[in-house]
């Protein structure tokens, strides 16, 4: 069955959340560190979509400098723990985290979590009409400043129809006079994990009807919809997790890795306005707010309807509630590139067209459809989007055996198996001195927990062939490549290459395979530092910045969320 993102169940995500909630509130005070409440405080946490956490965090450490009290004499501490904005209301509905203020990006994700709290708890979470908007970010798509001029940027309006013609057009850009910028290369978060996958997948349902609102399950199911939806997916390079993520990687990697990303505006912003992001960018970035409409991603602040939400509690997270509301909190939203909830205050610098962006805009706004048709739009995506092609390469070396690595790697990647769509193609190579292929470019579907077994079964000896291991994998990979497809690498290893004969660094290697950092790749290779030191990272870091993919150093307490979070780029 192909994974519904709305019952995943993420216990990993309660290991990371507790682990902050413990940091925020173990050990004593020191320079590094604030003061710690007195043990008798009211902790009001706030969970939150990752989008703002630079502005929460500021305003936060405001509001627990002013020792602000309930009515009954007691200090409220505020303790702010960013998480994704699906991913935080499925924590609430399943019990693993008990925040008394919850604000995921937009109103988008509220139908979505009131149906699933509905359904297992047997009321919604939250009230609509009481939570408040905290900040306003239009999400856009993010384009190089040259090719969104190439489509009449900024004279004409541009929308998902123009990216339509680009993603199916087998010339790619040389249609717009520019054949040296290859085909157009989109990126978009993954709807499962992240807000702003979900407003692209509505917005994109939007657009294929020429509605703005009255989006209807059977609207979803039209033929033009559906092949709407699987034209825009044809041209998506990789998923994600996070808006941040592609705003660092466009900005790192340039026109090769990507033509443009949906985002919010204040990653536009961020990017042009930061001296440091700036320098580095290969052409400016812009804000294309899409003709056919586009969501204001508003960020409401709602306090949940659950049983541990005592009076006390609820009390003092409407007093941050409205702290965070008020005038001066506001005003700073507009430094972390945020429209403040507030219309009475101006949008001021940087909110510039030297910035990418304009005030006037967006023209067209979209209204949040029923769950039912969220649902709907949720499993069309699931059937058009594109298909994975991936290699996982699996380090069985002797050093495995230690301190638990073996046992919990593969436990990581048995997990990673089951996010993976029926249609997804999954080839497993083990290496140590050698390279064995355990099973080979099989549909995840059928085989699924086939997979699975031979995962767990794997056994660790011998050395380590990292690099000669990886162009193997690179090389049946290539033999197979899928145009239709992500073409992925997954490699994992606990150890220095100490056995390798063909390659003897991390950029010979690639060189080989002509992965530099300014060229397109066919495969994109992500890559996991499990219990390694610096040394050992530096390659595996070097072989996913030039393989378009990215590097994650992991540990025996945390390679399973490791493993969860690459599946987010499928």
């Amino acid at each position: 069955m192909q994974k519904n993102a709305f019952g995943l169940r993420r216990a990993a995500l309660l290991l990371t959340l507790v682990a902050l909630i413990i940091s925020a509130c173990g050990g004593s005070g020191s320079a590094d560190q604030p003061p710690q409440p007195p043990p008798d405080a009211l902790r009001v946490l706030f969970t939150y979509g990752s989008e703002k956490d630079a502005w929460v965090k500021a305003v936060t450490q405001t509001f627990n400098s002013s020792n602000t009290r309930t009515s009954g004499g007691k200090l409220i501490v505020a303790e702010p723990v960013p998480v994704g904005s699906v991913e935080g209301g499925m924590d609430i509905v399943e019990g693993r985290t008990q925040p008394a203020l919850w604000s995921p990006a937009s109103r988008l994700t509220l139908p979505v979590i009131n149906d699933a709290n509905l359904q297992q708890n047997g009321a919604a979470l939250v009230n609509d009409n009481e939570c408040r908007d905290l900040v306003i970010s239009p999400t856009v798509i993010m384009m190089w400043r040259p090719m969104a001029e190439a489509l009449g940027y900024p004279q004409n309006q541009i929308g998902w129809s123009d990216l339509i013609a680009l993603a199916t057009s087998p010339n790619g850009w040389a249609d717009y006079g520019k054949p040296q910028w290859g085909r157009f290369r989109f990126g978009h978060t993954h709807p499962d994990f992240s807000n702003s996958g979900l407003q692209s997948i509505v917005a994109i349902a939007y657009a294929a009807t020429g509605k703005q609102r009255g989006l209807t399950p059977e609207d979803i199911a039209k033929p033009e919809t559906v092949q709407f939806m699987r034209e825009i997916e044809s041209s998506i390079a990789h998923y994600g997790r996070s808006t941040g993520f592609f705003g660092n990687a466009m900005g790192q990697r340039g026109t090769a890795y990507l033509s443009a990303a949906v985002v919010y505006e204040n990653v536009v912003i961020e990017n042009n306005n930061d001296p440091q992001k700036r320098n580095r960018l290969e052409f400016p970035v812009v804000a294309i707010y899409p003709k056919e409409g586009t969501f204001q991603t508003d960020h409401p602040a709602c306090i949940p309807d659950m049983p541990y939400m005592t009076p006390e509690l609820r009390e003092a997270a409407e007093i941050y509630r409205r702290f965070l509301l008020a005038e001066p909190q506001q005003r700073r939203a507009l430094e972390f590139g945020f429209r403040p909830a507030d219309p009475a205050i101006a949008l001021t610098a940087p909110f510039t067209p030297e910035n990418g962006v304009d005030p006037l805009q967006p023209q067209n706004t979209l209204a949040v459809p029923s769950a039912a048709t969220i649902r709907a739009i949720r499993e069309l995506w699931g059937q058009q989007k594109r298909p994975v092609n991936l290699t996982m390469v699996f380090d069985v070396s002797g050093s495995m055996r230690e301190r638990n690595r073996m046992e919990n790697a593969r436990s990581g990647a048995a997990a990673f198996v089951d996010q993976l769509g029926d249609k997804d193609r999954l080839t497993l190579i083990a290496f140590n001195d050698k390279q064995t292929v355990v099973f080979d470019n099989l549909e995840v579907g059928s085989n699924r927990e086939r997979m699975k077994r031979d995962i767990l079964s794997l056994i660790p000896s011998g050395g380590t062939a990292l690099f000669d291991s990886i162009a193997f994998a690179i090389e049946r990979q290539q033999s197979t490549l899928n145009r239709e497809a992500i073409n992925a690498l997954v490699v994992m290893t606990d150890g220095e290459d100490t056995n390798s004969t063909r390659f003897r660094d991390a950029a010979s290697l690639m060189d080989r395979f002509g992965m530099t950092a300014e060229s397109p790749a066919d495969v994109s290779i992500f890559t996991i530092g499990y219990d390694l030191n610096d040394s050992g990272l530096r390659p595996l870091r070097t072989i996913a910045e030039r393989g378009r993919g990215a590097f994650y150093q992991g540990d025996i307490g945390n390679i399973r969320d490791v493993y969860l979070e690459i599946s987010t780029f499928f």
